[in-house]
């Protein structure tokens, strides 16, 4: 069965989840590094790198932490095409890669790994080489490439078993998919607004998490989200073989939860994938069927064909939980807001309410056609987060953040910072005895950034506590630092950020009167790489991303074209 995508957004999102490093804040000599993510001990995981050497190698070697062991390798190219690779683990415990041609285009390696069991920050490390002789297992004929040596970060948390009253469908033993009837006021489809949002964990590649498609390419459906080759989240919708994806730019299948969301506005007639709180990808819904009445939905794997006997194998090795149907477009912020919360009683009987499948009772059960092997499982996914009214002061220099912990000395708290909104570096970690709380009661907690690049940063603040998932975390809070002088411009180029970038940079120009728009990209031998914007624009504030993931690094020119004449903006890509 063959299925002809349309692209929307990145295919090759290389470096989107490259292992932590060290970063100069702009205007500062301060340094501060990004978050590591975080991993349980004694679990599998997947590691997501990218490898894009300088020149082409033909291997590298992997130095994972001691107590840790490697199950499998896998390499794509430009981070969709399978490479064959194999690894052999050495004397030493040094794993060796090799490849069976050279490489030399940007590459994706995804290192499926037990973890183990000491708790703490660990470092891993991959070192390319090329090989000098005919004789390519002679270690003395492999020179290291030190100059693009890769160095990661991990932090495992102790082992613990979940606690709590919440729980998921886990459906990696179940023999079909789960299927469930969505009313006709709740089917998603173009007529109106919908969001269809969950949450989700897995470890495995290429497989279907929710479906209303039945794999007929002649068959419309409005919604099917699968975890793609690379680990990425996708998104399809489409009508008589013709299909429309929207793409994550950061992989899911690392063994933790995600929040994934799409949300259909039928005032703009758009389409937004959501994940983690954060819009990562949208697009004009030009393959959204019209509505049909009422909407059959299969829950890990894709609905039984009709014209055939045997129902479809699951494909979602996993666990789901949340699932929420809205007949409304719900925003980005209120998305990030409520994720990690529950749905109240109110809300669900609302008109507008939602259609709700926790899982935690029996009840859920009775709405799905129940399957063998499916079962509902205590899980560290929590919905009550006890972090609340983040809020923030400036004296145009400095940032005072406050709020509210109700279970302060649960683990210590995490300040992050964001020139964006989108890409966040950790500032500071506070410990509770730091920040001045006591046990058994919520507290205000304090802290003061004095060293705040640019003028307009953004905020949020995590607390890393044992047995749940997602961390605690509040909302992102953007701040001012200063008026900004108006612009007497009609258009106005804002500019671009992140920047330098690595994969992909939003460009943003604000509209103040109504004419003819055209936005493009060039490189410095002045050929146009890419446009992203040409047509008739409203007054209002416009954004636009490009993509870069086959793109050199270099120096690259915004240039937006108007009657007025033109502007333009360096932009620097650093991969």
């Amino acid at each position: 069965m063959t299925r002809v995508v349309c692209l929307i957004g990145l295919l090759c999102a290389l470096g989107s989840a490259a292992p932590p490093r060290a970063t100069s804040a702009q205007d500062t000599g301060e340094t501060v590094e990004e978050t590591p993510p975080t991993r349980w001990a004694g679990t599998v995981a997947n590691l997501f790198e990218t490898l894009d050497p300088s020149s082409p190698i033909d291997g590298a070697w992997l130095r994972m932490p001691d107590d840790w062991t490697v199950q499998d390798v896998r390499l794509l190219r430009y981070g969709t095409e399978p490479v064959p690779i194999q690894h052999r683990v050495e004397a030493d415990g040094t794993v060796l890669l090799t490849t069976d041609a050279p490489v030399e285009a940007p590459h994706e390696l995804i290192v499926r790994v037990e973890v183990g069991n000491r708790p703490g920050t660990h470092r891993w490390r991959l070192t390319p080489f090329v090989t000098t002789g005919q004789n390519q297992d002679s270690l003395n004929q492999r020179r290291a490439r030190t100059t693009d040596r890769i160095t990661g970060t991990v932090e495992v948390r102790p082992p613990s078993r979940p606690e709590g009253p919440n729980r998921a469908v886990d459906l990696e033993g179940a023999s079909a998919p789960l299927s469930l009837r969505l009313p006709p006021p709740l089917a998603p489809a173009r007529d109106a607004s919908f969001t269809a949002e969950f949450w989700m964990r897995t470890n495995d590649f290429d497989q279907v998490i929710l479906s209303s498609w039945t794999g007929d390419e002649d068959t419309a459906y409005p919604l099917e989200f699968v975890v793609d080759p690379s680990g990425r989240l996708r998104f399809y919708c489409g009508q008589s073989g013709r299909h429309q994806a929207l793409r994550s730019t950061e992989p899911v299948a690392d063994g933790r939860w995600h929040h994934a969301a799409v949300v259909y506005d039928q005032a703009e007639s758009r389409l937004h994938l959501v994940l983690d709180g954060m819009r990562v990808n949208s697009a004009q819904a030009e393959a959204l069927p019209p509505g049909s009445g009422g909407l059959p939905l299969a829950l890990g794997g894709r609905r039984p064909d009709p014209m055939k006997e045997a129902p479809p194998q699951p494909s979602f090795t996993g666990r789901l939980d949340e699932l929420r149907i809205w007949p409304k477009a719900r925003s980005v912020a209120s998305l990030g807001h409520r994720r990690a919360r529950p749905t109240s009683n109110s809300e669900s009987e609302d008109r507008d309410g939602p259609l709700r499948l926790h899982f935690d009772e029996d009840a859920d059960t009775d709405r799905l056609e129940w399957v063998e092997g499916a079962r509902r499982v205590p899980t560290r996914l929590t919905f009550q987060s006890p972090l609340r009214g983040l809020q923030a002061q400036t004296d145009g220099q400095s940032v005072t953040l406050r709020w509210t912990a109700a279970s302060p000395n649960e683990g210590p708290f995490i300040i992050e910072r964001s020139s964006d909104g989108s890409s966040f570096t950790m500032v500071e970690r506070l410990s509770p005895v730091a920040s001045g709380t006591k046990a058994g009661q919520a507290q205000e907690v304090t802290y003061t950034d004095e060293n705040v690049p640019g003028k307009i940063v953004f905020y949020r603040v995590r607390q890393v506590a044992p047995n749940t998932e997602p961390e605690r975390a509040t909302g992102t809070i953007k701040v001012g630092l200063g008026a900004e002088e108006p612009s007497s411009r009609p258009v106005e180029l804002v500019g671009n950020f992140p920047n330098p970038f690595k994969t992909s940079s939003t460009i943003a120009y604000r509209v103040h009167e109504s004419q003819p728009v055209t936005l493009t990209v060039w490189d410095v031998s002045g050929k146009r790489i890419a446009t992203l914007a040409d047509g008739a624009h409203e007054p209002g504030y416009y954004e636009r991303t490009l993509d870069a993931g086959g793109l050199p690094s270099g120096t690259y020119f915004a240039r937006l074209k108007t009657p007025q004449g033109i502007q333009s903006d360096q932009m620097v890509l650093l991969k």
